[in-house]
């Protein structure tokens, strides 16, 4: 029968019994260990379940080994370099695919995350695109005042000197329109983990290994949003069909989306 068990406020298992007994011996599930498996009624100290075992030195010395890491999937102590990270989770190569399947259907793992997909993301976009849309709207009443506001329209050579105003106009509101995306971006992402629209959904961007971006890494992920957006929109669209919901510019930058 598969066992749970709780470890630093997370849920582990199930465990089938033969792996659970070897974290038993190893000294992962101790006596004070919350446990639990079908026919319990509630959570139990191992202790009180079953009388503790005797934990082999060797056993115990290699499992204090820094390097040693258990795969959140089935249990079992493996190198770190031979798990594969899940955001917060680390996963062992045969239990990969069964816990990407429990990501994509929206299964709460014990202890992993849950990636956000492309709808819910667009939603959030949309929030985003609103808000900077309405940024920008005003921005552009003000230029308008301020770059056009004098001019004579019938004044001789006065298209030439309109015409030359315009350009200067639209290519100084591109680049100050830059500058806020970045800045919107950047300081969100960075101070909150996320933009307002998904801050809204109860989104996170996180690195690979579920820590903060850095303002380097947020800089570098809005230019990535173009490369995106270039591709006719099969950047964003790749959210839908990556294990972990990765967007191209997810993948460029090693960054992931999660909900919280």
């Amino acid at each position: 029968m598969d066992w749970y068990y709780a470890e630093s406020g997370r849920q582990i298992g199930p465990i089938q019994q033969e792996s659970f007994e070897a974290l038993v011996r190893s000294g992962v599930v101790r006596p004070d260990t919350l446990v639990w498996q079908q026919g319990m009624q509630n959570w139990q100290p191992y202790g009180t379940v079953a009388p503790p075992q005797p934990q082999p030195v060797a056993v115990a010395t290699a499992v204090a080994d820094s390097s040693t890491r258990f795969c959140t999937e089935c249990g079992r102590p493996f190198r770190q370099s031979e798990l594969i990270p899940f955001g917060n989770s680390f996963v062992c190569v045969a239990c990969k695919e069964v816990f990407a399947h429990k990501l994509r259907e929206g299964v709460n793992v014990g202890g992993a995350v849950r990636y956000a997909g492309f709808w819910i993301r667009f939603v959030a976009l949309l929030i985003d695109g609103a808000i900077l849309g309405t940024i920008g709207t005003l921005l552009n009443m003000v230029g308008m005042l301020v770059f056009f506001r004098g001019l004579a329209p019938r004044a001789p050579g006065a298209a030439v000197v309109y015409s030359g105003v315009f350009i200067a106009y639209e290519g100084a509101l591109f680049l100050i329109n830059i500058a806020i995306g970045i800045s919107y971006s950047v300081y969100f992402w960075t101070r909150y983990g996320a933009t307002p629209g998904k801050l809204a959904l109860r989104l996170k961007v996180v690195t690979s290994a579920g820590g903060p971006i850095s303002v380097s890494l947020a800089i570098g992920r809005f230019f990535a949003y173009y490369i995106s957006a270039f591709t006719l929109g099969i950047g964003y669209i790749m959210a839908g069909f990556d294990p972990q919901k990765r967007a191209l510019h997810d993948r460029i930058c090693d960054t992931r989306v999660i909900h919280v």
